[in-house]
């Protein structure tokens, strides 16, 4: 085979391969060769495959995880912030409140031109007169609370009850009758002076305080919850809960009839209906409810609305007469007790919301706080 000297070098191969491919019986090793080139390229461009595939998923996964783990922090961080705002409000809320009580004692400071501070001053108006302010809204920007503002006075003082007043009490709480007689006779027991125990109580060498690891106080109560510490007072008796029986009603709780502040007078102003019915005259006769009923109504004045300028008795003898209550207990009763009074101020911010309860004793000089409590709420 004769080749031009000149020729590119390219087609030198060319021409070498294609003669090899006609000789192809004088270079069998040159056929295997060939066959097993694309084998083992295709083998290492499959596993080069195998191995992006998996980079790809494991890179997918990190940030897939990354995405949700910052997901979930911007979630708890926005939750934070608008749980500290709503908190902040009903802080205001209560600042706000206190504002209402330190007004009270100049009402006519608000000038009645204005419609804004008229009801300002209707509000304040109403508290110098011992009435309850229910349902105010005051905004803060994004954020809202609305306000309760009630004399401490429409609940029963538990430290001046008497047998007949626990009875109703337990019985509007559905509080099982059997259990009545147990529970007064703990709680005499424990306010009481002495060891002496009631038939149903218990004193110092009851099994109970000794497992518990204390004694009756034998004094007044400082706070309701304190009722948690006497024998026989469950947490479902005193804040409400499933009974003891599964086929009873729920317990509907006796702490929010009770307080530890006040006289023991109960302020018809400002009541629930479940306190009014707890009232009973000095032969131990209960409250009718249709009395009850007159009282709720006519104690929001003519209009029958709340938070306005009619409302509540300006008299014990004016509650008596138009609800047709018994005159025995007019020495139960008060029209404008307003020494103690408690603030409930729930705030919310977008969803979220976070509660103040208070009580604070009322001056005509300051208002001063001796109960706080501020927890988030669901």
């Amino acid at each position: 085979m004769q080749l031009p000297v000149s020729c590119d070098f390219s087609i030198l191969w060319k021409h070498f391969f294609h003669t090899m491919e006609k000789q192809r019986n004088l270079f069998p090793w040159y056929g295997k060769l060939r066959d097993h080139r694309p084998a083992a390229a295709e083998r290492k461009g499959g596993a080069a495959l195998i191995v992006a595939m998996w980079t790809v998923l494991i890179l997918s996964m990190m940030i897939g995880g990354l995405a949700y783990e910052m997901h979930i922090e911007a979630g708890i961080t926005s939750y934070a912030r608008k749980r500290l705002k709503a908190q902040v409000a009903a802080r205001g809320g209560v600042e706000y409140a206190k504002f209402l009580l330190a007004k009270s004692y100049d009402s006519n400071a608000f000038e009645e031109a204005d419609e804004e501070k008229e009801a300002l001053r209707i509000m304040a108006k109403n508290l110098e007169r011992g009435i309850g302010i229910t349902g105010m809204e005051v905004t803060m920007g994004l954020s809202t609370a609305v306000v309760d503002i009630l004399p401490e006075a429409g609940r029963r003082n538990v430290n001046t009850l008497e047998d007949e007043d626990w009875e109703e009490l337990l019985d509007q709480s559905g509080v099982p009758e059997e259990i009545w007689p147990d529970l007064i006779d703990c709680f005499m027991d424990w306010t009481d002076p002495g060891d002496e125990h009631r038939l149903n109580g218990a004193e110092e060498n009851d099994s109970f305080y000794k497992e518990q690891g204390y004694s009756p106080k034998n004094a007044t109560l400082d706070t309701v919850d304190e009722l948690l510490l006497i024998k026989g007072f469950s947490p479902e008796i005193v804040y409400g809960g499933p009974p003891t029986d599964p086929k009873a009603e729920p317990l509907r709780g006796i702490a929010p009839l009770l307080t530890t502040f006040g006289d023991g007078k109960v302020n018809v102003n400002t009541a629930s209906r479940e306190v009014l019915l707890t009232l009973t005259a000095g032969d131990g006769q209960m409250m009718d409810e249709w009395v009850v009923e007159d009282l709720l109504k006519y104690r929001l004045g003519d209009d029958g609305l709340p938070n306005t300028k009619d409302d509540g008795f300006n008299s014990v003898q004016e509650a008596i007469s138009q609800s047709g209550m018994d005159p025995a207990l007019a020495g139960k009763i008060s029209v404008s007790d307003r020494t103690y009074v408690r603030v409930v101020s729930i705030g919310e911010n977008n969803g979220v919301r976070s509660g103040v309860w208070a009580v604070f004793e009322v001056g005509s000089k300051k208002v001063t706080p001796i109960y706080w409590r501020e927890e988030p709420m669901q």
